[in-house]
C-alpha cells in the first residue's frame, strides 16, 4: 500500500510540474523570429531565434538548432542597423546597439533576458558578435 502512496505522490508532481512549464510557455508572446544567417563561412553559426514577451518582459530565446563556434566575447545585440550595413568594426559601436547579454552557450535551447523595456520598434536586427576580436558571428533583420 505504501508503494501506491509515493507513486500517486510522484504522478501528481510530475503532473504539476508539467503543469507548470506548459503554463510559462503558453505566456510567451512571440513577437519576431527567424534563423540566423553567418556572417563568415568559416565560423559555424546557425539555428533559429525569436524575441518574446512574457507579461512586461522581453526575452531572446534561442532555438534547439542553435549552434555557434566557441569565442571569448560573444554577445547578443539587437541593432538599430539592418543586417547588410553591420560588420565587425561597426556592430558594437554604430547605431546605438542595445547590449542584451553575453553568449553562455553555443549550443541548443537558451533564453536571455533583454535588459530595460526597449522599444523594439526602434531595432532592425538581432546579431552576435565577438567584441574583444571585432568579428561579426552573424545575424537576421527582426521581421
Amino acid at each position: 500500500m505504501n508503494g501506491h502512496k509515493q507513486f500517486y505522490r510522484l504522478s501528481l508532481l510530475i503532473l504539476f510540474l508539467n503543469i507548470a512549464v506548459n503554463a510559462n510557455a503558453q505566456a510567451d508572446k512571440t513577437l519576431y523570429q527567424g534563423a540566423f544567417e553567418a556572417d563568415s563561412y568559416f565560423t559555424t553559426f546557425e539555428g533559429s531565434w525569436k524575441i518574446v514577451q512574457n507579461d512586461e518582459q522581453l526575452y531572446v530565446v534561442l532555438g534547439n538548432d542553435f549552434k555557434a563556434k566557441k569565442a571569448p566575447d560573444l554577445q547578443i545585440f539587437l541593432s538599430k542597423l539592418v543586417l547588410d550595413d553591420i560588420n565587425g568594426k561597426n556592430a558594437a559601436s554604430k547605431g546605438a546597439p542595445l547590449l542584451v547579454a553575453k553568449l553562455d552557450t553555443f549550443k541548443g535551447n537558451a533564453r536571455y533576458k533583454i535588459p530595460g523595456n526597449p522599444d523594439l520598434s526602434l531595432y532592425r536586427s538581432i546579431i552576435i558578435h565577438c567584441v574583444e576580436y571585432s568579428k561579426l558571428w552573424g545575424g537576421a533583420n527582426l521581421k
